[in-house]
């Protein structure tokens, strides 16, 4: 059975990181920055937020997408 990655919604994920503030943010890399949020339920979770707009970075981020709905 395939497994699915949850579908949230942007307007939700504003919210949950306080609107990308920095006190929300757990790190940086070559794309882009993760927030912390917290989802229904009490869900801790990470949310990468792309900064770059080439073509080459949206398919790096959704490969790193891909790996990390596998874990």
């Amino acid at each position: 059975m395939k497994e699915s990655v949850p579908i949230v919604d942007y307007k939700q994920i504003e919210k949950t990181t306080n609107n990308f503030q920095e006190s929300n943010i757990l790190g940086e890399g070559g794309f882009g920055r993760v927030y912390k949020a917290r989802l229904d339920h009490n869900l801790d979770v990470a949310v990468k937020k792309l900064h770059c707009e080439t073509q080459h970075a949206e398919r790096e981020f959704e490969n790193e997408v891909k790996l990390l709905s596998k874990i």
